[in-house]
């Protein structure tokens, strides 16, 4: 559920990360929260940024962009999601615990 949330910010906010893929992801991370079982919480909580590795590897994989040789393009094609994204994924990381604790303190 969250890495089709992820992959629709990705989608949706083109080649730059800005304020739309913070959106999906932070609505992604409540929604999947919500929806494991309480014993996935934990799985579910810090998987925002490992999400993201995988929706830009197959971004990239789908583009065929010859970045897999050099490492210098390999990390100038991973780095900006992570940079700009930053502060969304701390926002869908703390989404998530606030609903684990929500999750948790109902139970």
């Amino acid at each position: 559920m969250l890495t089709v949330f992820v992959g629709m910010g990705l989608v949706t906010d083109k080649d730059v990360v800005g304020w739309v893929f913070g959106v999906w992801v932070i609505i992604g991370a409540g929604v999947a929260a919500a929806l494991v079982r309480p014993v996935g919480l934990w799985v579910v909580v810090p998987a925002p940024p490992i999400v993201l590795l995988i929706a830009v590897t197959i971004r990239t994989a789908w583009r065929r962009q010859p970045v897999w040789d050099n490492a210098k393009e390999l990390v100038a094609e991973f780095a900006p999601p992570y940079l700009h994204g930053f502060p969304w994924l701390a926002a869908a990381i703390g989404v998530g615990v606030g609903v684990a604790v929500i999750r948790v303190k109902r139970r």
